[in-house]
């Protein structure tokens, strides 16, 4: 049996990849690597989910503020800071970022930050142009959404 050297290499840095590598290290004593090219957590935490319910929630609060008033509350509305709050998101998905990569490291997964691709079966060659190989590849990036063409969709 050739030595390989990792026992899984997950290309993805998102919540699937990052749960993976993590118990494959932790849970099962597997030698594993992982690769994200932008920033750990994915595009849920980073690009879409995350940020979509925090953008949410403060757009909610000028409604909040007057609410409040009927009820009242003697309140002042100001301005929405857009800088304010990107500054405030970009905290927090530091934050979060931050958590998804320590994770992975304490569990003992190697993070390459940096694009990778399947070269063979059992070989990943870095963005950097290192090679490295191992037992199992995990192909973790997500997926691309698309509109199917109208007549692919059927009314049932």
């Amino acid at each position: 049996m050739p030595d390989f050297d990792y026992d899984l290499f997950v290309i993805g840095g998102g919540s699937g990849g990052v749960r993976a590598a993590r118990i494959a290290s932790s849970d099962h004593g597997a030698k594993v690597a992982m690769a994200e090219e932008f920033r750990m957590g994915g595009t849920c935490v980073i690009r879409g989910c995350v940020p979509k319910k925090l953008m949410v929630f403060a757009a909610g609060h000028g409604a909040s503020i007057d609410e409040g008033a009927a009820y009242g509350w003697q309140v002042e509305k100001g301005r929405f800071d857009w800088t304010r709050f990107r500054h405030r998101l970009d905290a927090e998905l530091n934050r979060l970022e931050s958590i998804y990569t320590r994770n992975a490291e304490t569990a003992g997964v190697t993070i390459y930050h940096q694009r990778a691709t399947v070269a063979d079966p059992h070989t990943v060659v870095l963005a950097d142009g290192r090679r490295v190989t191992t037992k199992h590849i995990l192909i973790a990036t997500g997926g691309t959404p698309f509109i199917p063409e109208p007549h692919a969709v059927s009314a049932r």
